[in-house]
């Protein structure tokens, strides 16, 4: 995730679903339609394409966000009760 990772922050968080604008947004501690609006104008990278606004994001793939930084699904923990899916990220947020 880039050369300095003083900046890297493991989350975890409870969503419900893998969409990239869920993650993102709770990645980056920004609302959903905030970071699907930068979906939406392909400021947003899952590997090295551009992610379409339903991309599903998989353990192990790294999301970039211009402007934000970037961030890894690092594992799927388990379900809740009614649904949701516990994850794991690794969030660098860029300078700033």
């Amino acid at each position: 995730m880039g050369e300095a990772s003083n900046n890297a922050r493991i989350v975890t968080a409870v969503v419900p679903s893998l969409r990239i604008d869920v993650l993102g947004a709770r990645a980056f501690r920004v609302s959903r339609s905030y970071f699907a609006k930068g979906v939406a104008s392909g400021n947003v990278l899952i590997g090295e394409a551009a992610a379409g606004k339903a991309a599903q994001v998989q353990p192990g793939e790294r999301v970039q966000a211009l402007g934000l930084g970037e961030f890894e699904l690092l594992s799927v923990d388990g379900s809740t009760r009614k649904g949701n899916l516990r994850v794991s990220l690794r969030v660098q947020t860029e300078p700033g």
